[in-house]
């Protein structure tokens, strides 16, 4: 079985596209479904349809409904990715074929995606180092933003949807030209919102209890704009595509953000849309081009090349923690990072389908500080890897996969001679990753994986030389310049069953299982230790440290259909990581979820067609096995409704509206990946959404 089952498709919106339309997300009879069902890892893989009837305040939120994957987040607007209990420098999210570089070190720095722009989403959970390098230790998110249409035509849609809770409005179109052999895209986003609702009156900072008043966290707000372009040419034996895309984002810190939230930054000034100090505001710009080359029907060369600018800056009242002067001006942190991508892909498929692959990467980043603020060195770091795999067809049934990579890195740090002191530093480090694994498909109902593999990290700058307070975080952060490279061990093991019945009042019944294990001799993390720094309001110190570990669990997916109507969807989910030396728990590890979804589905009702309605509950364990000076969290339960329906409007439209709302019951709950539940702050309320999409498509 294959996640990303809870989506259903809008038919009448698929016609307009020119896509095919199926219950499940994945399309079990295309090729790329092929290629996946031969993978020892563990592969989901999600299509357009289900990012629309899911679609949340952030690219991560709506992909959390698949099992394995969480989002680490702190308030509304920024959220990263979260695979098996892992995350920031040990996955790899790659964008158009070039690994996104931004601040991800950070836990208060949002993915910079348009997740309006984003057509497919594929996720590898385990390690999938060897094509994607060292960081991809805990998986890959893989995201497109664009497939050619089967027909030549012009295309395009407006969005524009709308939440309670923070009153955000926002739309997202894009238009689309495609005749024989090229075409071109471009796509404009804009959203606004107010400070976010909670179900709360109360938060505590530093051991004081503050007022929410309303229950509206205070100076929350903020507004993004996206814009994105892209044009492809093809021939038989020559394709390339050119993506350019800038992510601009402003968001309010509440007023306990940035130093003490005295009484009067709390007070209700009625302006909630606005952002005050502190804030922050940041922006990516990405262009990517890639190429493939067919030499015949045998050979292949993929090349991918990249550069990326992500400037982060965060603005608040001027403030010393040392004996020095107030400094001047509002600039509180700058980071400035600039990297330069090459990837390239030989692919060899020989009579019997078997595939050789052999390719290298390359990558260049320069960072660079601004403000009155230290937290973060300069440095510039490269890093290269030569991989080679291996994809052979043992039987029509059975299928292995065998790959080796080399890696070579080396990050420079510069000295830092301000108040937070740094030595400059040069550090390299090289390894070797390796992988092997099979994948038994015996017939149409039965799917067998196994995978085994080596993997290897090399630390960042923040975890040799940070230095500094991070008051988003509420914590002191220092690095160890003693770190060495990161290794993992890891097995997977994935079994699939799924039967379909032509008659009878059940259609279908699928269920799935994976379990993993994970080693690692020298697992670097950030360790709450039982110290507050002697600066005042600096928070609690956090040491980046290196010690054994063991990581292990698993998911489980059920889901059964009943005569094309009703359909029942469940999936669980544990992981439990253990530091092997001292015994205790590894922080920021997620607790047991289990999420359930019933649907019903209609095909006509009144004027409005194919419509759906799902209900969906999902159960979060307490989380009590924490790191020593880590707070534990409560349970906690959550309802969700969401209603899909279609409007005809003519043979070269369609109308899609999707309502939903989230935590029905507007219950007080607190995510263990959130860092505001040390304030007793809990997750947003409810919120009522609404979306309208106008899809066209005229054909040439």
């Amino acid at each position: 079985m294959h996640a990303g089952a809870a989506a259903s498709y809008a038919q009448e919106a698929d016609s307009v596209r020119q896509t095919v339309s199926l219950d499940e997300v994945t399309v079990t009879g295309n090729t790329a479904a092929a290629k996946r069902q031969l993978q020892p890892l563990t592969v989901l893989h999600t299509e357009k349809e289900y990012m629309q009837e899911n679609r949340s305040n952030s690219l991560m939120n709506t992909l959390e409904k698949l099992p394995g994957i969480h989002a680490f987040q702190v308030g509304q607007g920024f959220s990263k990715p979260v695979i098996r209990g892992l995350g920031f420098n040990r996955l790899v999210v790659a964008e158009n074929g070039i690994k996104q570089q931004e601040q991800q070190w950070g836990a208060d720095h949002g993915l910079e995606i348009d997740q309006y722009a984003v057509e497919q989403v594929e996720i590898v959970k385990g390690p999938a180092s060897l094509q994607y390098g060292s960081d991809a230790i805990a998986g890959v998110v893989i995201v497109h933003s664009h497939a050619w249409l089967p027909h030549d035509g012009v295309s395009g849609s407006l969005l524009l949807n709308g939440h309670s809770n923070n009153r955000l409005f926002g739309g997202s179109g894009d238009i689309y030209y495609q005749k024989k052999n090229k075409f071109m895209q471009a796509r404009a986003t804009c959203q606004n919102f107010e400070s976010y609702r909670l179900p709360a009156k109360t938060f505590i900072y530093n051991g004081y209890e503050y007022p929410l008043h309303h229950g509206i966290l205070k100076n929350t707000a903020g507004r993004e704009m996206d814009a994105s372009w892209q044009a492809g040419w093809r021939t038989a034996k020559y394709a390339a595509t050119l993506h350019v895309n800038n992510i601009h984002s402003k968001d309010g810190f509440f007023a306990g953000a940035s130093g003490l939230p005295f009484l009067v930054n709390m007070d209700d000034e009625g302006h909630y849309r606005a952002i005050n100090l502190p804030y922050h505001e940041s922006n990516h710009f990405k262009a990517v081009f890639n190429q493939n080359i067919y030499f015949n029907n045998r050979h292949k060369l993929t090349v991918d090349a990249g550069y990326q600018y992500n400037l982060r800056q965060e603005y608040s009242v001027p403030h010393t923690h040392g004996f020095g002067p107030t400094p001047e001006g509002n600039l509180e942190l700058e980071l400035r990072l600039q990297t330069a991508s090459l990837n390239a892909v030989w692919e060899y498929r020989n009579e019997a389908n078997n595939t050789l692959q052999a390719g290298v990467n390359a990558e260049y980043q320069h960072n660079r500080i601004g403000g009155y603020l230290f937290l973060l060195p300069e440095f510039e770091q490269q890093a290269a890897g030569a991989f080679m795999i291996g994809r052979f067809h043992f039987s029509g049934a059975l299928t292995g996969t065998a790959g080796v990579r080399y890696d070579y890195g080396s990050i420079r740090i510069h000295r830092y001679d301000g108040y937070f002191r740094v030595a400059g530093m040069r550090k390299p480090a090289d390894d070797m990753s390796f992988m092997a694994g099979l994948a038994y498909r015996p017939d149409e109902q039965w799917e067998l994986k196994a995978n085994i593999g080596k993997s290897f990290r090399m630390p960042v700058a923040n975890e040799y030389a940070s230095n500094g307070i991070s008051h988003v975080m509420l914590r002191y952060e220092i690095g160890d310049s003693s770190l060495r490279a990161e290794t993992s061990y890891q097995c997977d093991v994935h079994a699939a069953f799924q039967k379909t019945w032509s008659g009878g009042f059940i259609h279908r019944a699928a269920a799935a299982a994976s379990v993993f294990g994970n080693y690692f001799p020298n697992f670097i993390f950030l360790n709450p230790t039982g110290e507050f720094s002697p600066l005042p309001e600096a928070g609690q110190i956090y040491r980046y440290a290196q010690s054994q570990a063991f990581r292990a669990g698993g998911e489980l997916e059920a889901q059964v259909e009943f005569a094309d109507i009703f359909r029942l969807y469940t999936t669980a989910e544990y992981v439990q990581a253990t530091d092997m030396e001292s015994g205790f728990p590894i922080a920021f590890t997620p607790p047991l979820n289990i999420a359930s979804e019933m649907s019903v589905r209609w095909k006509q009702l009144f004027f409005l067609t194919n419509n759906r309605l799902a209900v969906t509950h999902r159960y979060a364990a307490a989380q009590n096995r924490v790191a020593r000076n880590e707070a534990a969290t409560p349970d906690y339960h959550l309802f969700d409704i969401s209603l899909t329906a279609g409007i005809p409007a003519g043979r070269t439209a369609a109308v899609q509206l999707i309502l939903q709302v989230q935590n029905l019951f507007n219950t007080a709950y607190y995510k263990h990946l959130s860092f505001y539940r040390r304030l007793s702050l809990p997750e947003t309320g409810r919120n009522f959404l609404i979306t309208i999409q106008i899809l066209f498509n005229n054909q040439f």
